[in-house]
């Protein structure tokens, strides 16, 4: 990307570094006021925890990485950490950048491209250059969707040190476990997961256990799936293509369009589960190379929305086809019984 696309981009991010935006911004930013919309505060809770060392002052040389199931709320966690270190009147609000890799809801830009390597390389080594304002002092860097960035572990290790650095992904995996191994002692690895059915019961402690059980093999444990089946009945179109477009996202690769069919290879994994998940069966049911097919499982179980001995970890993602596509037929509340957490 160019300098003065990522300049704008950043400046579009990052609207406390205006005086004048420094408080206001919350009201319009599009994180923060989905939230509002329909929180669950059990996952508002989780992630605050999760982030509890993000504050002031900045610890340079540190690293947070929160992982998790794309829509399941990391970067939602990431924003309100911002809000709580600038709610802090002595941090220069000019030292916090946040790097969006992909274009997100809210995004002024919606069609750009995904950042690189460069991009985030200058980001951490050469800030003003980019459109970052100069600071007194180390910053937060908070890069969203990192594992978006081919080889981010490397230029996250080179440029990190004389800054705090807060990532979010949904693919973590053995490059979490490398950049562990450059800051020894200094990162902190958190998780957040959709919740099970024993912890919506153990959150609903006075409600109807049968009723419970029979939302949750509906909208599944996702914080947002959870908050709109009881605010409007039933999830919305919104949370289902936020969901869909980040697994394609974390599926895709490029120069062939097979890993993209994202219904088809949900289906088969429904229709041949079992007690594990064979990737034969599946190969033959998508007409996919075996290897192939293992391939896309393995990205699954690192996006954290499959287990190999059981399948689909969450009702939603059982469901999902169905709500992309009316004409697919739903799987019965049994299955999803049977092979959800």
């Amino acid at each position: 990307m160019r300098h003065a696309e990522l300049t704008q981009v950043l400046r579009a991010a990052n609207p406390w570094w205006s005086r004048r935006a420094r408080s206001s911004w919350v009201a319009v930013d599009e994180l923060l006021r989905g939230r509002d919309r329909h929180e669950w505060a059990p996952a508002t809770l989780a992630g605050r925890t999760a982030l509890a060392e993000i504050g002031a002052p900045v610890r340079p040389g540190t690293a947070v990485v929160l992982t998790g199931p794309r829509a399941i709320g990391k970067s939602t966690a990431a924003r309100d950490a911002v809000l709580r270190v600038l709610s802090d009147p002595d941090v220069d609000a000019r030292s916090i950048v946040w790097v969006p890799v992909e274009a997100g809801p809210g995004d002024p830009f919606p069609d750009r491209s995904a950042l690189d390597a460069d991009d985030l390389d200058n980001v951490l080594n050469r800030p003003t250059r980019i459109g970052a304002p100069a600071c007194d002092g180390p910053r937060l860097v908070v890069i969203d969707e990192v594992a978006g960035v081919p080889g981010w572990t490397e230029v996250v290790t080179r440029g990190a040190a004389h800054a705090q650095v807060l990532l979010t992904t949904s693919v973590g995996g053995q490059q979490v476990t490398d950049l562990a191994a450059h800051y020894p002692g200094r990162l902190t690895a958190a998780a957040l997961r959709p919740s099970t059915l024993a912890e919506l019961l153990a959150g609903n402690p006075g409600g109807d256990p049968q009723v419970t059980r029979t939302a949750y093999l509906e909208h599944g444990g996702y914080p947002r799936a959870v908050a709109e089946h009881r605010d409007l009945g039933a999830v919305g179109v919104e949370l289902v293509e936020l969901v869909a477009s980040g697994l394609r996202r974390d599926l895709c690769t490029a120069g062939t369009d097979a890993p993209c069919r994202l219904n088809d290879l949900l289906s088969a994994i429904c229709r041949t589960a079992g007690r594990f998940l064979e990737p034969g069966a599946i190969a033959a049911e998508l007409q996919l190379p075996a290897t192939q097919v293992e391939h896309l499982l393995d990205r699954l179980a690192d996006a954290g929305v499959v287990d190999p001995h059981r399948g689909l970890l969450d009702p939603l993602l059982h469901r999902l086809p169905a709500l992309l596509d009316p004409s697919v037929v739903s799987p019965s509340a049994d299955h999803v019984a049977a092979f959800s957490r």
